[in-house]
């Protein structure tokens, strides 16, 4: 009894190079989409739904753990992932610009009501002065923004998994 230390790969050295790590961290991804988004209420859900902010996160925490990178910054280390061509640049490019909109949308939210905010408000009239503080003018136009924004999220994170 004990644990077992994992098998490091013989590539790089790091422990995360099993067969299926990749695999593995995309169901730890699925499980919190699972857990922490609400019944039917996904495209609200811009940090935990499909295609939100933790898609990004989960990319960037991947890459380091490929790496061996030491980095807390998603940004950075999207950034970095650009600029040493860890990504295809087209990929590197979308995921870096939607990300910010949905941590902008984030900050505005959390001014709004000064605590941390994973969910748009699904009454119309809260959803609409949301729409307008992120700088659309309706709430509809805002939430086909949004859902264009996860969906290439979500795009980059299938490819980068391979799911």
């Amino acid at each position: 009894a004990g644990f077992a230390a994992p098998e490091l790969s013989r590539k790089t050295g790091l422990a995360c190079h099993g067969p299926d790590w990749k695999s593995r961290i995309h169901h730890m991804r699925l499980r919190i989409q699972k857990e922490r988004t609400p019944p039917g209420k996904d495209a609200l859900a811009f940090k935990t739904g499909v295609g939100g902010l933790i898609d990004a996160e989960f990319i960037a925490q991947a890459i380091c753990l490929e790496k061996g990178w030491q980095e807390a910054s998603t940004l950075r280390v999207l950034q970095r992932a650009q600029s040493e061509d860890v990504l295809p640049k087209a990929d590197a490019v979308v995921l870096i610009d939607n990300y910010r909109q949905l941590r902008r949308m984030e900050a505005i939210l959390r001014r709004w009501s000064y605590e941390g905010e994973a969910l748009l408000p699904d009454d119309p009239a809260p959803m609409y002065r949301v729409a307008i503080r992120c700088g659309w003018r309706s709430a509809d136009e805002f939430a086909r923004a949004l859902a264009a924004q996860r969906q290439a999220i979500r795009g980059v994170y299938s490819r980068f998994f391979g799911v």
